[in-house]
């Protein structure tokens, strides 16, 4: 009986001690998070850490669980370091922190210098065009005419999904205001400034990491800044007056701000993220996306933590084999149970969603879908003053209880008291969470969707109404459209072939945050990998969406490049201490040195591993500036030798607007009065850049009357038929016009794609292009033209990279082109 008493003693003994050993690890670990995210000491922080903490500590295993939750990102010690540093009488900031800002200035300038330069050079591309032509009409119409917009009196913009969200007309109207004021050329409106909100919005990216490093460290804030800031993608599309620059940018300011929200409790913060969530929906539905993919991680962790307030070991034999296994807690089990029932949802929602889009997309239902939608939008209308009613009694109700000291505050609320604030920091934040924060985020969130999705209050109520379903709709009818017809490797092959030090040191970061995981870690390999799987998996897949997936990309690899940087500014200390000491030595002892003892084989081979890793690092590095350059300032629109240009406007269009221009010039003194007939293939980006000339007939000669234009604009399919009928002989008569062809717009060889479907007995095809290339890998190899037994030559395949990389030697065709052309009458005296 005394064996059994002592052996059940010894269990209770241990169980104490390893709780013990929990909460130690609790604080521990947080130490441990701070210096190792804090880049002051590389790598080896956390290991250090752990070597420090293990004296005099029970050497009990501890599950592994507690070591991801149990990390709290703190602020750094320099940012502590900045707030002590002493001020000069009437200086506002000390020099140490102009010092401490100076790196980031830096290289956010440099973001800026490479987003503004020349950004109008470029012609605008047919999306840019419809964006830069429908912001003109809400300036003139929805701002300057206000009042007739609003009566209905004129036709004036409001919200368009097709178009994608309101806010990038907003700002292209508002730049074009602000630019007519300072008097800025062609009246504020050129192709300059229709891309200074992108490129400001782009540069804001570069600037925004800045605010995370109390999670990413000093340096590795630097770095993301830095990697942000040559990236690409992310110049190329900065540069590029389409919304899904603005999108990224208000979704990095949303990770931001609740990350710090989290981190500080600050109102401020959570009102940034509400601002930052409700731009974002204001701007593209692709955010519904993202609500996906932030919720359900959101969602994880909060399983997590509730799961932690059971425990589970200490209801099983330790001894057993069931007990040596068994978590500590049930967080692991109630997240694995919880990944079940989500992936079951998700398997049913998207076979749901799927047979839903083929509905709506169905001719014959094409009125019942959108009877119903018509429905759920004038339900919305009617029922928006009644839940602003409840909101504001429900407000008003909390404002009573407050005066009369009845309202619960902060902890002491009810389910406030069952969390553990130092284990569950993401639930305590949420039900310590002050009434005003949420009430001034919603409130934040309710005028911005209303000043946008009415178009300045000229589209009241039915933009409501639109703001909540039509873009839904939308979205829901595109599923089934893949537009741009791309394979599911898309992804997988353009962004390898301009983001080598992101790719590269992304997987690295990748790793990093596996191996010393915190929630902010967890989140960004989450956000990277959900981004990459749900936009490869889109039926759309098209080169500006690549930068969803870039943008987490190089935070990954900020954290991936950290510890090599640090190794190397490290090294680099030692030998120049070396070499001061030695030196100084040899100035002040006349006698031989002692002969320093040799390193340990382990030392050398590490330090020749950070050499190799550091001369990759450079090599990647001048790889991908070199892309940059080559994509964003050499062949800015010369689709055939860039794959991440997608059917881009080519400079042949400047050279028609100048022969018009001439022409205009010539016989009305550049008033803008040349008659001018515009084919249907040619509208766009004719719309926008014939914008200021009075007398144009679009979809010419249809509707045009008696109208003899000096100059006719044709493409596509009516290209061969207007030659035919207004440039060439006929029954002896000599032409009225003279002709010229030109590229409207060129395309990248798309050889890579798939075989196409073949018809046969067995396969149907349904479904399936029934066109395509001849497969990524033999495209690489061969092109678009392989022998026909010619088999994969990877040596082939590597070599058109490098040459393509360093040379942009087109690896396909280089031919790909829509064409225009342009007649001008015989009698005006100049060749088109």
């Amino acid at each position: 009986m005394s064996a059994k008493r002592d052996a059940r003693s010894r269990k209770k003994a241990s169980a104490a001690t390893s709780q013990e050993t929990v909460m130690q690890l609790e604080a521990s670990s947080e130490e441990a998070s701070a210096a190792y995210e804090d880049g002051v000491v590389g790598g080896d922080a956390v290991s250090k850490t752990k070597r420090q903490r293990s004296v005099g500590e029970s050497q009990e295993p501890v599950n592994e669980e507690y070591r991801s939750v149990m990390v709290v990102d703190r602020e750094p010690a320099e940012s502590a370091g900045e707030k002590l540093s002493l001020r000069r009488p009437g200086q506002f900031f000390s020099r140490e922190q102009w010092l401490s800002w100076a790196p980031y200035v830096g290289v956010i300038l440099l973001g800026a210098l490479l987003r503004f330069w020349n950004v109008g050079d470029k012609p605008l591309h047919h999306d840019e065009s419809l964006h830069a032509y429908f912001a003109l009409q809400l300036m003139h119409n929805n701002l300057e005419n206000w009042s007739a917009c609003a009566t209905g009196k004129i036709s004036c913009y409001h919200y368009d999904p097709l178009l994608h969200g309101p806010f990038q007309f907003h700002l292209i109207a508002i730049v074009y205001q602000i630019c007519q004021w300072l008097h800025v050329p062609d009246f504020g409106v050129n192709t300059t400034t229709v891309r200074l909100g992108a490129a400001t919005l782009g540069s804001v990216i570069v600037a925004l990491p800045y605010f995370l490093r109390s999670y990413l460290g000093r340096l590795g804030a630097w770095l993301a800044c830095f990697l942000l800031a040559i990236s690409p993608s992310l110049v190329y599309f900065s540069r590029f007056a389409r919304e899904d620059i603005y999108m990224a940018c208000f979704t990095m300011l949303l990770v931001v701000a609740a990350g710090n929200y989290v981190r500080t409790r600050r109102g401020l913060w959570l009102l940034l993220a509400a601002i930052g969530f409700i731009l974002s929906y204001a701007t593209k539905e692709a955010t519904y996306l993202s609500i996906a993919i932030f919720g359900s991680f959101l969602a994880m962790v909060l399983v997590w933590e509730i799961g932690l307030r059971w425990s589970v070991r200490k209801h099983v034999n330790t001894e057993s084999t069931l007990g040596r296994y068994a978590p500590v807690t049930a967080a692991p089990l109630a997240l694995a149970a919880f990944l079940i029932v989500l992936g079951l949802i998700a398997k049913w929602f998207f076979g749901w969603m799927k047979d839903l889009s083929t509905f709506v997309n169905d001719p014959k239902n094409a009125d019942t879908a959108t009877k119903f939608v018509q429905n759920l939008k004038s339900n919305t209308i009617a029922l928006s003053p009644w839940l602003g009613i409840l909101l504001g009694a429900y407000v008003l109700s909390i404002l009573i209880r407050e005066m009369l000291n009845k309202l619960p505050m902060g902890r002491e609320r009810w389910l406030a008291k069952r969390v553990d604030p130092k284990r569950q920091p993401l639930l305590d934040t949420i039900v310590t969470m002050p009434w005003t924060h949420w009430f001034f985020a919603l409130m934040s969130i309710i005028v911005i969707f209303l000043v946008l999705y009415t178009a300045l209050f000229t589209y009241m109520p039915a933009g409501i109404g639109d703001g909540v379903w039509q873009g839904l709709y939308y979205w829901l009818q595109q599923q089934n459209i893949a537009r741009g017809g791309q394979p599911w490797y898309y992804y997988v092959m353009l962004i390898p072939l301009y983001e080598q030090i992101g790719v590269v040191f992304g997987i690295v970061g990748i790793v990093r945050c596996l191996r010393h995981p915190s929630y902010f870690r967890l989140f960004l390999v989450y956000w990277f990998a959900g981004n990459f799987f749900i936009y490869s998996w889109a039926g759309e897949k098209m080169p500006w969406l690549m930068i969803h997936i870039t943008m987490p990309l190089m935070l990954l690899a900020a954290i991936g490049l950290e510890p090599l940087v640090v190794k190397i500014s490290d090294w680099l200390a030692e030998e120049q201490n070396k070499q001061n000491d030695l030196v100084s030595t040899k100035a002040t002892v006349k006698r031989k040195l002692p002969v320093a003892p040799a390193r340990p084989v382990w030392v050398r081979i590490n330090g020749v591993a950070t050499a190799l890793s550091g001369v990759l690092a450079i090599f990647l590095l001048v790889l991908t500036i070199h892309n940059m350059f080559q994509v964003t300032y050499v062949h800015a629109a010369d689709g055939p030798h860039e794959m991440m240009i997608y059917v881009q406007t080519t400079r042949d269009v400047n050279t028609v607007m100048d022969k018009i221009d001439t022409l205009d010039q010539t016989k009305f003194g550049g008033q803008h009065k040349i008659a001018i007939g515009v084919m249907a293939d040619a509208e766009w980006p004719f719309y926008w850049y014939l914008r200021d000339y009075t007398n144009v007939c679009y979809n010419y000669p249809n509707g045009c009357g008696t109208m003899n234009p000096a100059v006719i604009l044709t493409g596509g399919d009516n290209l061969t038929t207007s030659q035919a009928q207004y440039s060439t002989v006929v029954n002896g008569k000599a032409p009225d016009y003279l002709f010229h062809q030109y590229h409207l717009r060129s395309w990248w060889d798309e050889g890579y794609k798939p075989l196409p479907c073949v018809v046969t007995a067995t396969e149907k095809c349904i479904g399936q292009p029934a066109w395509g290339g001849v497969g990524a890998l033999t495209w690489l190899s061969y092109g678009d033209t392989p022998p026909s037994t010619g088999a994969v030559d990877l040596g082939k395949a590597m070599n058109h990279i490098w040459q393509w990389w360093w040379y942009r030697t087109p690896i396909g065709g280089a031919g790909g082109s829509t064409d225009m052309g342009l007649f001008i009458r015989k009698d005006l005296g100049l060749k088109p």
